[in-house]
Order: C-alpha cells, then sequence, then structure tokens
C-alpha cells in the first residue's frame, strides 16, 4: 500500500548508487520517431539516486521488489512497494529515488517512451540527465 512520509534531506553523496540496465529497446511503428525503452533499476540497500529528469521522456514504473522512496516535483514523498507504479510525466523533476530499506535491496522496471534522438546522439546514459549540482555522479 502507499503510503506518505515526511521530505526526506537533500539527496547525500556517498550512498550506494542503484545499477541500470537495459531491458529492452523497440521503436514504436505507430509513433514515428519514438522508442519504448525498458529500465531494470536495482537499488542495493540504502540506495539513492542524485535528483534527475529523465531526456523529455514519458516514464511508467512498476516495483518489482522490495520498496522504494519517490518524489516528483513537489508532491509529496511516497513510499511504494512490490507491485505499486507511478507515472513520470516528460520534464518531469524527480527528486527523491531511493531505497527505502537499509538493510533489503529493491527492484523496478522503468518503461520510457522517449524520442529516438535522445538515444541516438547520447547513448542510454542520455536517459538521465542528473540535476548539474550532481553532475559527477555517474549511474
Amino acid at each position: 500500500m502507499v503510503f506518505t512520509i515526511p521530505d526526506l534531506p537533500k539527496y547525500e553523496r556517498g550512498r550506494p548508487l542503484p545499477a541500470v540496465e537495459l531491458a529492452y529497446h523497440y521503436k514504436l511503428p505507430n509513433c514515428p520517431g519514438k522508442s519504448s525503452i525498458g529500465l531494470i533499476v536495482n537499488f542495493p540497500p540504502n540506495a539513492a539516486t542524485p535528483p534527475h529528469r529523465h531526456a523529455g521522456a514519458s516514464v511508467s514504473v512498476l516495483v518489482l521488489e522490495g520498496q522504494v522512496i519517490n518524489k516528483m516535483n513537489d508532491e509529496e514523498t511516497r513510499v511504494l512497494a512490490k507491485g505499486e507504479s507511478f507515472f513520470e510525466a516528460p520534464c518531469c523533476h524527480h527528486k527523491v529515488s531511493n531505497n527505502y530499506s537499509t538493510t533489503e535491496p529493491a527492484k523496478l522496471l522503468a518503461t520510457m517512451v522517449v524520442d529516438d534522438e535522445v538515444v541516438e546522439k547520447g547513448g542510454y546514459e542520455a536517459l538521465t540527465v542528473i540535476d548539474e549540482e550532481f553532475h559527477d555522479v555517474k549511474l
């Protein structure tokens, strides 16, 4: 069950980062110039990502294992468990994306609908645009 928690402090450098792997990449024949890209995101215990955006993509996320903390734009900070999902609209500012647990891993599937040009020019790394303040952090 989704529940809210108080806002967390700013992103802390030094926390473990999630591992991101490509699950699929399909060009969408009914939407010329667009692709559907699936990424598996594995969060070790206590992992966190710096604030970021997703290159103009629409993103649907399904929690596959564990629990994750999610805050987008100025919305409430939410905790989602296995089987729960959320949506990120294009240009959404993903302020918090963390593993809720300090002892158990978490995993999610992020499906992005994005312009083909984003990946053609910048590779899959271009799908996640880290805030300038944390530009040195690489997922």
